[in-house]
């Protein structure tokens, strides 16, 4: 299925989002503050530093063509993680589930193929 130009620069615009906030959030986790580390003391079986190598993984993985719907899936489990974890903390999942939905959204509108719908 062939997608429009307009289509395609507005998914690849939402994608951006969760993108960046992997991105950053790996970079927060490889130099993680001691206030940072507090705040996710729920964690203390695996070190921050594998947390931000599975990260920057599912980014690279996502932006590599060939690669990209390995990419969506595992970003999708580890947004999911990012919601169980926001839970944990007591907090509402609200960044988790707004960087779901633009990956979601934006992936689809990329990818209609992904979504088995023929949109």
């Amino acid at each position: 299925m062939q997608v429009g130009n307009t289509r395609n620069i507005i998914g690849w615009m939402l994608s951006a989002l969760p993108v960046l906030a992997l991105l950053t959030s790996a970079f927060k986790k490889f130099t993680a503050t001691p206030e940072y580390k507090a705040k996710l003391e729920f964690i203390d079986h695996i070190p921050l530093p594998v947390l931000a190598v599975i990260s920057l993984l599912c980014v690279v993985l996502y932006l590599i063509p060939k690669t990209s719907n390995l990419g969506f899936f595992l970003m999708c489990s580890y947004f999911g993680g990012v919601i169980a974890g926001e839970l944990v903390m007591g907090e509402f999942p609200l960044v988790g589930i707004v960087m779901s939905v633009c990956l979601y959204v934006g992936t689809l509108l990329k990818k209609p193929e992904l979504s088995g719908l023929g949109i």
